[in-house]
């Protein structure tokens, strides 16, 4: 029993470490519609020419795959010529700074001890304890040093991107809006944003209508 509970602890620690970047902003869906009639869909073509750590074709490319494997796993198929659903798909960015509190330590006073203190040798007459054989005792200086410190803080200001990423899904014959999502996070580093794409992802699709058939069947129990 004790080590179930060791394995459990284990395993929350790791989820709770792999929390993803993205938080779900904004979703809703036309409730109208019977989105299991859709079968087949299409990217509308990315037309925007940035070119950034945080905004480039290859984060665009990369995140149209893990859509594309996700709507997979919902029964669609991808169809260029006669799809049913148009998927649209927006990644911005904007710069942000933040201020942050730093502590800081500062040295405030430096104090030197001098002081001799006398101890017995071993014996009155061994020369290699004293050079005077006479001498029971002899000095020995001790010094030292030590600083005191005092705390504080001071304030920087940190420059990050604000990111995000936008999917709209459009009925191609009616021409209208039937699902959109958006997911938005607070990024210091470039990589944080390749490592937190398939998570976005998954977030931007949590509440599309159609499930996956392991989600659809955990959520009918």
């Amino acid at each position: 029993m004790k080590y179930r509970f060791v394995i459990l602890l284990l395993v929350t620690a790791i989820v709770s470490g792999c929390s993803t970047a993205y938080n779900l902003s904004y979703n809703d869906y036309d409730q109208t519609v019977d989105f299991s009639k859709y079968k087949t869909f299409s990217w509308i073509p990315h037309t925007d020419n940035d070119n950034t750590p945080y905004h480039n074709q290859i984060i665009f490319n990369n995140t149209v795959n893990y859509f594309s494997h996700e709507l997979a796993a919902r029964g669609m198929t991808l169809d260029n010529d006669n799809p049913d659903v148009l998927f649209e798909l927006k990644v911005t960015e904007s710069k942000k700074t933040r201020t942050e509190q730093v502590r800081t330590t500062v040295p405030t006073n430096n104090y030197n001890y001098n002081n001799a203190y006398q101890y017995r040798a071993i014996s009155p007459h061994n020369p290699y304890y004293n050079v005077n054989p006479r001498a029971y005792y002899y000095n020995r200086p001790l010094n030292y040093n030590y600083n005191s410190y005092t705390y504080g803080y001071t304030t920087k200001t940190v420059d990050y991107i604000r990111g995000a990423i936008t999917v709209n899904v459009i009925d191609r014959k009616q021409n209208k809006f039937i699902y959109t999502a958006i997911v938005e996070a607070d990024l210091y580093d470039p990589s944080t944003l390749q490592r937190e794409l398939h998570p976005a992802v998954h977030t931007l699709l949590e509440n599309f209508p159609v499930k996956p058939p392991a989600t659809a069947k955990k959520s009918r129990r």
